[in-house]
């Protein structure tokens, strides 16, 4: 059963077509990686099946569950940015649970989910520290940290470590693929690095002009 699939998706800027008649399925615990340049609809791509953008024709499906015109919040979905979008006015911790402080969970669940994503992410000595006291790696942590506490059915990444520097790149990269290994979730990766493509993925869409062009499983010689 697909984790999720894309059916006939197209979108729409006026006059110029972004995504053109896209079908795409993931597969259940899936790493995904989307991969193209500048331009090729792969953000666009991953901001329709966030909810982010409304598609101008076809559907999406979550866990065989028609998402199409949900909200963001209801597609059971966790997505971590370019940018790290922290709140610099709260702890780690502070933006590790204020997500599921507006969901109104209880305190004992949101201390339980903070405590397992900052150990998974070995971010437990950082979680009183605001964000400027953190360097790019760390904060980088701190924005996965706050999509992993959702407790998701599918995360989806869109070029986080394209701000980081090469050494920092690498590290995170060893990182995220062991978070996948130990979660087993399915996620779906934007990225115009073919290295980092073929470092996480276990398939890879290569993209160009609104369409996948190539769906294959990476090949290391």
């Amino acid at each position: 059963m697909p984790s999720v699939s894309v059916r006939e998706l197209s979108l729409n800027f006026g006059e110029v077509q972004v995504l053109r008649n896209l079908n795409l399925d993931i597969e259940e615990g899936e790493f995904l990686v989307l991969l193209g340049p500048s331009g090729c609809g792969k953000s666009t791509l991953l901001n329709c099946i966030a909810g982010l953008l409304d598609a101008s024709d076809g559907q999406i499906f979550i866990k065989e569950r028609n998402v199409t015109w949900e909200e963001p919040k209801d597609r059971g979905i966790g997505m971590v940015f370019q940018s790290y979008a922290l709140y610099p006015q709260m702890s780690v911790e502070g933006n590790l649970s204020f997500g599921l402080k507006n969901a109104r969970m209880p305190s004992d669940e949101i201390t339980k989910r903070v405590t397992r994503a900052a150990e998974i992410l070995q971010i437990e000595p950082l979680l009183k520290r605001k964000p400027s006291q953190l360097s790019g790696g760390q904060r980088q942590r701190v924005a996965i940290g706050r999509a992993l506490v959702r407790d998701v059915d599918v995360f989806l990444f869109d070029e986080p470590l394209s701000n980081l520097d090469a050494q920092l790149r690498s590290e995170l990269r060893v990182e995220i693929k062991r978070l996948h290994a130990r979660l087993k979730n399915t996620m779906i990766y934007v990225t115009h690095d073919q290295i980092e493509a073929l470092t996480l993925a276990d398939r890879i869409a290569v993209m160009k002009g609104g369409v996948i062009q190539q769906l294959a499983a990476p090949q290391l010689n």
